[in-house]
């Protein structure tokens, strides 16, 4: 059944069609299914498997059920006895992959840049002198 509750602050959303994710709950907390819209293969394989890796999960998984739906099913179930329901879950592997991302940008900021030939690097860098973390934003 499609239940309005989402990751964010209740009733600011809009309607389920507006939604960036919406979650289709289960029998209870330990198990549903989460939809996220206009997303493909690279986040819900990176989401599988950060969810995979919490202790409190029993299983995870994503499927798309057509190649031109922009929507990643992800499912995920927890122990009985697990300390996070499903949303923690998710929410924690968000943050970590949040986390995992900056981490990279500045690793990538901070890395010595090669030299090359002013013609080479007009090419590759483009237009922009903006940093990489202001690009991504």
């Amino acid at each position: 059944r499609d239940c309005v509750t989402t990751l964010g602050a209740p009733g600011k959303m809009g309607s389920i069609k507006e939604r960036q994710l919406h979650v289709l709950e289960g029998k209870d907390a330990g198990c549903s299914t989460f939809v996220i819209h206009k997303e493909d293969h690279t986040l819900g394989n990176i989401l599988r498997y950060l969810i995979s890796k919490n202790p409190d999960t029993e299983f995870c998984g994503y499927s798309i059920h057509h190649p031109s739906d922009e929507k990643v099913h992800l499912r995920i179930q927890t122990y009985p006895n697990a300390k996070q329901d499903c949303q923690a879950v998710l929410k924690t592997s968000l943050d970590l992959l949040s986390d995992i991302c900056d981490h990279m940008i500045d690793t990538f900021e901070k890395a010595p840049v090669p030299e090359q030939s002013e013609s080479k690097m007009d090419v590759e860098a483009g237009s922009s002198d903006k940093p990489l973390r202001q690009l991504l934003r």
